[in-house]
């Protein structure tokens, strides 16, 4: 059973390496970010979901964006995550991630047990706490206290879930006991804490009994284990076991490693220029020129999974050597349908193939 792997907080911990897929940006071999295939992009994830799940993989993360056309079509993760719930019998649904202090806990408790219920028990979410004043337009009032608030509202859906009658003021000003509805499968969720370059959110997420979900982008190796190990030290003085740890890479396989790479290269540099340009958009044009040019070969020499099955495997071992229980790979970053979908039934075998000895 799925709880057995559970436990009884945290996040969902297999016994083995897991390997499954992530979305972000919501690019489906569109012109760029300022010109998305909406619909495009959504039946491209529900077929490579399908695929994942009829493969054998283990996951499917689903993100939350706002108010932009790069990744703005996921404006909530729990939609397109009962889509995939329907459609898919095994595979876990997650959300990577819920922005918590946007939402009110009672809607993320509700929306995610109709999520449990329509998946029969597979689902889990990781916790963000945003970072993009716009998208807090939404809750103007959460962006100064965001951290404190996304941590909050996790223990408040954690509540709801399990049963817990909480108290709200009505307009009456009655304050009513509320449980709310539908009650999920699952008697506890599976939750994870999104973790970028902080290593104090890396210890939390190990003190609250959390899964880490990070980024191979952000960090060289030797980084990325030394906060994974900071998360795993966290984790063994509040709780039994190690926790689990899912690292993201983009990802896309050819047969010909040098090829897939060239193929790549202009999606992925018209991916990162939208992502760097919502970090820091009033950076000089020189200056963010070449923060791209660096940024785009990292990412095709080192930081992804881009390359030959036998270049990936080599890179999933890689990454589980800094300590990564579970690769993400985020596949929908602007290559064409087929490239994606060729991904997918690469993966499956590769997952296969990183369970053996190197």
């Amino acid at each position: 059973m799925v709880q057995d792997a559970i436990g009884r907080e945290g996040a969902a911990a297999p016994v083995h390496h897991s390997l499954g897929l992530y979305f972000f940006s919501a690019l489906e071999g569109a012109p760029g970010p300022e010109a998305p295939d909406d619909a495009a992009a959504y039946h491209l994830l529900i077929d490579a979901a399908v695929s994942a799940d009829e493969l054998g993989l283990d996951f499917v993360w689903v993100p939350e964006r706002h108010f932009t056309p790069f990744g703005g079509g996921h404006p909530n993760p729990a939609v397109i995550a009962a889509a995939l719930a329907v459609r898919t019998r095994r595979v876990r649904i997650r959300a990577g991630s819920v922005v918590l202090p946007l939402h009110d806990p009672l809607r993320v408790a509700e929306e995610w047990a109709v999520v449990d219920n329509l998946s029969n028990g597979r689902v889990e979410i990781s916790s963000a706490t945003g970072w993009n004043p716009k998208d807090f337009v939404l809750a103007p009032d959460a962006f100064i206290d965001r951290a404190h608030r996304a941590r909050q509202n996790l223990a408040t859906v954690q509540d709801l879930w399990s049963g817990k009658e909480i108290s709200r003021a009505g307009p009456d000003g009655v304050e009513y006991p509320v449980r709310t509805y539908p009650r999920p499968v699952q008697p506890s969720l599976p939750y994870w804490i999104t973790a970028a370059g902080n290593p104090d959110t890396f210890v939390y997420a190990g003190e609250a009994g959390a899964g880490v979900l990070t980024s191979y982008g952000l960090f060289p190796a030797d980084r990325l284990a030394e906060l994974i190990a900071t998360y795993r030290s966290a984790y063994a003085a509040h709780h039994e076991g190690q926790g689990r740890v899912a690292v993201m890479a983009h990802t896309a396989i050819g047969e010909d490693g040098a090829a897939i790479r060239h193929h790549a290269e202009s999606p992925l540099r018209t991916y990162l220029a939208a992502y760097l340009n919502q970090q820091d958009g009033q950076a000089d044009v020189a200056v963010r020129e070449k923060i791209l040019d660096l940024a785009v070969q990292r990412y095709l020499h080192g930081r992804s999974l881009i390359g030959d099955p036998t270049e990936v495997l080599a890179g999933i071992r890689q990454m589980h050597a800094t300590g990564a229980d579970e690769i993400a790979c985020l596949v929908d970053f602007g290559l064409p349908r087929e490239t994606v979908l060729h991904t997918v039934s690469e993966l499956a075998q590769l997952r296969s193939d990183a369970a053996e000895p190197a």
